[in-house]
This record gives structure tokens, C-alpha cells and sequence, in this order.
């Protein structure tokens, strides 16, 4: 029993967080849903006009006008590219990332996810205008692709979902990288030499154990406007202002034991008949061991608590609803067998499973890396149809890739007819499978 215990406890930041991106996943489904339809009903053009309501944000001579789109996508998006810089640091120091035998297999599994269906895209595309699309299908939703893991329950065991996380965990970061380098428009230097200054007093409050996380958000905004006018995408701003949060307090374990065993002290001061009946001082002790569990909670925790809720359940379902009201007629279904449609289709579909199992598998047979124990070749390949759940970052990069409207909405198409095929394929597979335990 004790064995058990330990497991689930071991286990439950893993367990809140599939918890939490499977009921979101749900809801960004649901809003992927209400977004075509309405978008194909009769209100459709104004559904779609509605989202190019433009916006002032700022004062004085710094003003920032946006579309309603432009704002959830370059403004809220932002919370959610901190949530996952928050994540990826904290697999990095403490989770399915922190040693190098966790890491290697959802490291070399994500590698093959990216290279994979870039290669297929590249092959349908070269030569073409559309190549600069390459980046669309080499991304993984997590939310939707565990959505539909938690549909299966028990018939998909821990390890694999684990598995399934921490790979998406890795692939947001591949994404991220390949936004910064590959997506940013003519760099202004002056802006970022003002980028490179706010990340430094970022790192410096690191340093000298700045826990107030409202402190890291208000220098957030300026290099969020810093990258914006250098021409780095400026949602980029949010994964660095994550890594620059305290995962702990310095000294932490030292710092905990000293006031804990002061407080322990005192507790047992109270012990006394005399005490008991001081109940001022049994109260003032308890407040003090509520502030002491607070107190010592890391910014990083804290920063997700606050802000985790807030992009899984607003931004996520406003960017489906923005962003997947694809208008629906002869031109945009025969648009399905152009070249890029048909790469990012396959780059997803095929690119994306082929690829995390043949790189899993040749470093498996290497000795560089081991699948979870007791899971067969087959039950890894059907979890990974699941990372051909492209969604939110694929949609993500088409914007960055793409000008022209026409393409994009096509691109748009195609990622979610992949993504509900990925899904759908990846849970009949898995519900027919027999028990990988």
C-alpha cells in the first residue's frame, strides 16, 4: 500500500496537469466546432468580419493597434507561450526532462516528430512559394492529443501517457525555437539591444531570489513591446520571462528544515494542559505553518496556478474560435489536393508517427534510449498517431508562414481535417488494441 502511495504522489503534478489539458481539450474541440459552424451559417461573414474589429491598446505616442485576431493571437497568446515555458522548465528541473535517461526518449521521439513531416512537406512543395509553410505539420497539440487519451481511461497506462506529455512538452519547445529563428520579420536592433537589457534585470532578479511573480510579469510587458518592435515574434517574450522565474528558493531544503523545526518547537510548547487553553497562541501557530506551506511555494507553481486556468479555458478556446472558422465552398475543398494541403495532411498523418517511432526505435536498438517497460512496439506506434494532433501551434505557425488568405485558409482546413483524423485513427487503434500491460 505504502509502494502505491509513493507512486501516486510521485506522479500527481503529472496527473493535475493531463486533468486539466484533458477538460481543455474538450473545450477547444468544442469551440473548433462552434467556430465552423457558425462561420458556415448565415451569419458567417459577419462572424468573420467580427474578428477583424480593430483595437487600441496603450497611451500617448505608444499605441498598438490590432485586429480582435491579432490581439488574441500576438497579445493572449503570449499567456499561453508563458504557461508553456513554465512546463518545460519545470520537466527540465524536476520532471520527465530532469536526467538524461528520463529525457533521451520524448528528446529523440520529438526530433523524428519535426524532421519527419518537414521532409514530406518539403518533398510535396520544393521549388514552390509555399515551402515557407515547412514548419505547419512538425507541431503537437497537447491538449487535443491528451483530450483523447483520457477518452480511452485505464486502457492507456501511466507510462505512455507520460510519455505522450512529455514528448509534446518537447516539441512546443522545438516549435518555439524554430518560430524564433525561422518566423521573425527584419530585425531592429536597436530593439533588441532594449530585448537583451529587460532579460538581463529578468535573470537578475533570478538571481537575487525576486519571488514576486507580478514583479516578472510588469518587466514581461516591456520586452514583450521590445521584441514586438524588434521584429522577433513577440509571444517569445512569454517562454523567456517563464525561464527566468525561481523553480525554488536558493538554499531551499535548508531554509524549509530551519523554520520548519522552529515551528515544530513550538507546537510542542503548546502541548502543555496550560497551552491548550491559550487558544490565541494555538491559532497564531497554525497561521504561521499556513504561511510557512505559502511562503515556500516556488514562483514557477505559483505563476501556473495563476495563469495555467486562464490560457487552458479562455486564450486556447478564443484562439480556436478566431482562428478555425474556415468558410467552407467548392474552391476550398478542391484547395485539399494542392501540394501544401496535401504536405501538411501527410506531414501530419504519416510524417509525424513514422517519424517519433523510426527515431525511437534505431536509438532503442542503439542502446541510447529504452521504451517504458512492459509497452510493445505497437502500443508506442498508436500513441504516437496522437502527435499528428497538430491544432493550436500548427494553426499557429500558418499565420507566421503565410500571407496570402486564401492560403492560409487552406492550410487552416487542412490541419484540422489532419488533426480530427489523427485523433480519430489514433483512438480507434488504441481502443482495439489488447492492454499494453
Amino acid at each position: 500500500m505504502a509502494k502505491k502511495d509513493t507512486t501516486l504522489k510521485i506522479f500527481n503534478p503529472f496527473i493535475e496537469f493531463f486533468k486539466e489539458q484533458s477538460i481543455s481539450g474538450l473545450l477547444l474541440i468544442a469551440a473548433t466546432f462552434v467556430a465552423l459552424i457558425v462561420a458556415n451559417s448565415g451569419i458567417g461573414e459577419s462572424f468573420v468580419h467580427f474578428w477583424e474589429t480593430p483595437l487600441f491598446i496603450g497611451a500617448g505616442e505608444l499605441i498598438f493597434q490590432f485586429s480582435l485576431e491579432q490581439f488574441i493571437n500576438d497579445g493572449l497568446m503570449t499567456i499561453f507561450f508563458i504557461v508553456v515555458g513554465l512546463e518545460i522548465k519545470r520537466e527540465l528541473i524536476a520532471g520527465e526532462l530532469s536526467t538524461k535517461e528520463k529525457a533521451m526518449l520524448p528528446v529523440v521521439g520529438a526530433l523524428g516528430g519535426m524532421l519527419a513531416p518537414a521532409l514530406i512537406f518539403t518533398i510535396f512543395n520544393i521549388g514552390r512559394s509555399e515551402l515557407s509553410g515547412w514548419a505547419i505539420p512538425t507541431a503537437t497539440d497537447i491538449a487535443f492529443s491528451l483530450t483523447v487519451v483520457s477518452l480511452l481511461g485505464k486502457k492507456v497506462p501511466l507510462s505512455l501517457k507520460v510519455f505522450l506529455t512529455a514528448l509534446a512538452v518537447v516539441d512546443d519547445l522545438g516549435a518555439i525555437v524554430i518560430i524564433a529563428i525561422f518566423y521573425s520579420q527584419e530585425t531592429q536592433w536597436l530593439y533588441l539591444f532594449y530585448s537583451f537589457i529587460v532579460i538581463v534585470v529578468l535573470v537578475f532578479m533570478n538571481r537575487k531570489d525576486v519571488r514576486n511573480i507580478y514583479a516578472y510579469m510588469f518587466v514581461g510587458v516591456f520586452l514583450w513591446i521590445f521584441l514586438h518592435h524588434a521584429g522577433i515574434h513577440a509571444t517569445i517574450s512569454g517562454v523567456i520571462l517563464a525561464l527566468t522565474v525561481p523553480f525554488r528558493y536558493k538554499n531551499y531544503e535548508k531554509i524549509f528544515n530551519e523554520k520548519t523545526e522552529q515551528l515544530i518547537a513550538n507546537a510542542k510548547a503548546l502541548q502543555s494542559p496550560e497551552a491548550q487553553q491559550d487558544h490565541a497562541s494555538r491559532d497564531q501557530a497554525i497561521e504561521e505553518m499556513q504561511k510557512l506551506s505559502t511562503t515556500m511555494e516556488a514562483p514557477l507553481n505559483n505563476m501556473l496556478y495563476l495563469l495555467a486556468g486562464f490560457s487552458s479555458f479562455v486564450v486556447m478556446p478564443l484562439f480556436a474560435l478566431s482562428n478555425a472558422g474556415v468558410r467552407l465552398d467548392f474552391n476550398a475543398l478542391s484547395d485539399l489536393g494542392s501540394t501544401m494541403s496535401l504536405g501538411i495532411i501527410f506531414g501530419l498523418l504519416l510524417g509525424k508517427p513514422i517519424g517519433i517511432t523510426l527515431f525511437t526505435f534505431i536509438t532503442s536498438k542503439l542502446k541510447i534510449t529504452n521504451i517504458p517497460a512492459g509497452v510493445k512496439w505497437s502500443h508506442l506506434f498508436s500513441v504516437n498517431i496522437l502527435a499528428g494532433i497538430g491544432f493550436t501551434m500548427s494553426i499557429f505557425v500558418t499565420k507566421l508562414a503565410y500571407t496570402d488568405k486564401t492560403l492560409i485558409e487552406t492550410a487552416k482546413f487542412s490541419i484540422i481535417i489532419a488533426s480530427f483524423l489523427a485523433g480519430f485513427i489514433g483512438y480507434l487503434v488504441l481502443r482495439l488494441s489488447r492492454d499494453p500491460r
